[in-house]
């Protein structure tokens, strides 16, 4: 009887195990409570039937007892042996952001501004020199020594700069026809290149122009002045 008992119980509790699987607690002592509760009932009701002169009174009271004491039981059980749930696993943890865009490569830089045009060369400065009246013979056009050392010189620098050209123009004053001092100023221009060409300046060097008395620099009403309008100027450039 006693290994019956026993066996019933431990049937019982693996029932009550096995049905509160998933309950906390409180709802498994609810479930072995109601459970046990119908079972310890239905068994009390029984015993109280055969005891005594099986009354119906004897049969209820039998009932609540064995309701009420397998509800303790069980009820009490079930809430010992009941494993509260795990709570659910937490949610995986989002996926990182995915990684910025790599900035953008820099702008190319501009390029550099051209260089400023060189400076124009500098002007070319004419170097002049005159001849006047007294290098020359009156009223001739021969070149005298005096004159031949200046054109000497002349010659010297022509020949050691030989990108140098030399322009000559003659003049004279107002004494005399017009055409008769175009044509000495131009006697005089000639002679003067001819010396020089004949000292090895290219004649393509020299050029030469007369101006007879076109173009006084002093004023011919006097001796002073007629003297300095009669010459030959020599641009050097």
């Amino acid at each position: 009887m006693k290994r019956n008992k026993e066996l019933t119980l431990a049937v019982l509790g693996l029932f009550l195990i096995a049905g509160c699987a998933g309950m906390t607690k409180n709802q498994a002592a609810v479930f072995g409570a109601a459970t046990c509760g119908i079972v310890g009932g239905g068994a009390g009701a029984s015993v109280g039937n055969n005891v005594g002169d099986r009354s119906n009174l004897n049969t209820g009271l039998g009932a609540a007892v064995g309701a009420l004491t397998g509800a303790l039981i069980c009820g009490s059980l079930a809430y010992f042996l009941t494993e509260e749930p795990k709570p659910p696993a937490p949610p995986p943890p989002p996926p990182p952001p995915p990684p910025p865009p790599p900035p953008p490569p820099p702008a190319p830089k501009p390029p550099p501004p051209p260089p400023p045009p060189p400076p124009p060369p500098a002007p070319k400065v004419a170097r002049t020199i005159v001849l006047d009246d007294v290098l020359f013979d009156f009223d001739k056009s021969n070149v005298k020594p005096e004159a031949a050392a200046i054109l000497d010189r002349l010659v010297v620098f022509m020949n050691e700069n030989k990108d140098q050209k030399a322009a000559l123009s003659g003049h004279t004053d107002n004494v005399g026809t017009e055409a008769y001092n175009q044509k000495l100023s131009e006697r005089r221009v000639n002679a003067v290149r001819a010396y020089v060409v004949k000292k090895g300046v290219d004649s393509g060097r020299v050029s030469g122009q007369g101006f007879g008395e076109s173009k006084p620099i002093a004023d011919n009403k006097t001796k002073e002045g007629r003297a300095k309008n009669r010459r030959v100027e020599i641009k050097v450039q």
